[in-house]
């Protein structure tokens, strides 16, 4: 005997997703900067050095005077001259006057003026140590800074944003069944 068989035959559900992706874009504006900047500054004082020289005593040393200062050697030597001649004049004729003396006055002084001794001499171009003078100032600098600043001024921006949200949907792609069939 043939039993009747069931037979069953079953198609599962299919769910389907349909996605839409999110789409997002992000802009970032540079900031807004600006910058000042004052220049440091150096001011510089300089005296000048001096160097003063005075070399009018080794000058006249070595007979190389100014016209002012011969002028006065010149008067000076004059007027010694003169009373040097007054004064050998005066003895000369003091030595004649005393001829009661019985001294042989014009011999002597005839003896005297042929044998004079010799003129000294020196070396008369090097001047003396220390006639020359220096007088030095040094220089004198004065350094002054001033400092600059920097001023900095920095405006952000917001970033700009936009933003679509992606969406995800459910659907039956296919429904569940089930078919039942006997068979003999």
């Amino acid at each position: 005997m043939k039993i009747p068989q069931i037979q069953l035959q079953q198609t599962y559900a299919k769910i389907g997703i349909r996605i839409t992706k999110p789409v997002q874009d992000i802009e970032q504006p540079p900031a807004q900067m600006s910058i000042k900047q004052e220049h440091t500054k150096m001011v510089i004082d300089r005296k000048p050095g001096t160097l003063e020289i005075d070399q009018e005593q080794a000058r006249n040393e070595v007979n190389l005077k100014s016209p002012s200062v011969l002028s006065d050697d010149f008067a000076q030597f004059g007027r010694q001259q003169l009373l040097e001649a007054i004064d050998a004049i005066v003895q000369r004729g003091n030595r004649m006057a005393a001829i009661k003396n019985k001294a042989d006055a014009i011999v002597a002084m005839a003896t005297e003026q042929t044998q004079k001794p010799p003129p000294d001499f020196n070396i008369g171009f090097i001047p003396s140590y220390g006639s020359v003078k220096f007088d030095y100032t040094p220089t004198e600098l004065q350094i002054d800074w001033q400092i600059g600043g920097t001023q900095i001024e920095i405006l952000p921006q917001k970033p700009i944003h936009h933003y679509k949200p992606g969406k995800a949907e459910v659907f039956m792609s296919e429904w569940p069944e089930l078919k039942i069939d006997v068979l003999g």
